[in-house]
């Protein structure tokens, strides 16, 4: 199982179609940060100028967060993961938007909070997992 593809994938009686995912690493939810920039100024070779270094500080704080995600977050985060039973199970569809509903379980109960999930989706239901932590939604 893998976060990179889905575990499951079922259509719901809607026509929704779902991505369900199973997978112990955890790394920290970063929300985007959108850069603001004004361009109120009165003459083009200024507003040029405040866009490239707009450009310039988004590349650049892109840059800044990979670095950190692959030389530290990610790096503890497989650590944890090795010493956790917890699993997180996420459901996510992308019709009409992007909804994404998680649960925390133990790998014990992966399978059968995994077998929930897609038969509670399958039927149109809002799944409520036994043995399962809901966790919320986004989206």
């Amino acid at each position: 199982m893998s976060v990179f593809r889905p575990s499951v994938r079922v259509t719901g009686p809607d026509g929704s179609e779902w991505e369900v995912y199973a997978y112990r690493i955890a790394l920290p939810s970063w929300g985007r940060d959108p850069v603001d920039v004004e361009f109120g100024g009165a003459d083009v070779r200024s507003q040029a100028l405040s866009g490239l270094f707009a450009a310039v500080q988004w590349l650049l704080g892109g840059a800044v967060r990979l670095g950190a995600l692959l030389v530290w977050h990610l790096p503890r985060a497989v650590l944890r993961a090795l010493g956790s039973e917890e699993w997180t199970i996420e459901a996510v569809t992308w019709q009409p938007h992007r909804t994404s509903l998680a649960w925390r379980t133990t790998r014990e109960y992966r399978g059968h909070v995994l077998a929930q999930v897609e038969g509670q989706l399958a039927r149109g239901e809002t799944p409520k997992p036994n043995h399962a932590q809901y966790l919320g939604t986004d989206g």
